[in-house]
């Protein structure tokens, strides 16, 4: 259960690389992907600084703690930690990668991976109590709805405007 544990943790990570190394031929889909995850970062960081919702872990001491001296990060393990929780950057992160690459693609041998990947990245959230249920489903649709976004700029960029071709033989 530990290997599932350590994925889980570096999940979003690992599916990032992953999608740039699928991606890496195909310039258009790549460009977008990149910005888009940038892009589904800040609006991660956008939805926590609104919603300010704590994560399981952190009891009521502690933030009202935390909320007196101005600071919104503890840190766990060294790492500065971030006390809010909703959305769930793991699941959002995760959920765009994936439904991009899906609608990019549609891999189905590669999607098992990514399932898999999703699930441990649940998994050591849920676990670890560093969010609930509620912010890991709204990370999800965030970053899965967004993901369909971004894949929906890219195609309208593939396909382009349409226009009707000159004649071969007519005058110029």
């Amino acid at each position: 259960m530990n290997i599932i544990y350590e994925i889980g943790q570096y999940g979003p990570l690992i599916l990032f690389f992953i999608s740039w190394y699928l991606l890496w031929d195909n310039n258009n889909l790549f460009f977008y992907y990149t910005v888009g995850i940038f892009i589904n970062y800040i609006l991660n960081l956008i939805l926590k600084s609104m919603i300010q919702e704590p994560r399981p872990i952190f009891d009521k001491k502690n933030i009202k703690l935390a909320s007196t001296h101005t600071k919104d990060q503890f840190y766990a393990n060294g790492i500065p930690f971030d006390i809010y929780g909703m959305p769930s950057w793991h699941a959002q992160s995760s959920a765009f990668s994936t439904i991009f690459i899906f609608l990019s693609l549609n891999p189905k041998n590669i999607m098992y991976l990514y399932s898999f990947i999703n699930l441990s990245s649940v998994y050591q959230n849920i676990s670890s109590n560093y969010h609930s249920t509620l912010q890991i489903i709204v990370g999800a649709i965030v970053g899965a709805g967004f993901g369909y976004f971004v894949y929906q700029l890219a195609r309208e960029k593939i396909k382009g405007k349409i226009r009707e071709k000159p004649d071969d033989d007519a005058p110029i």
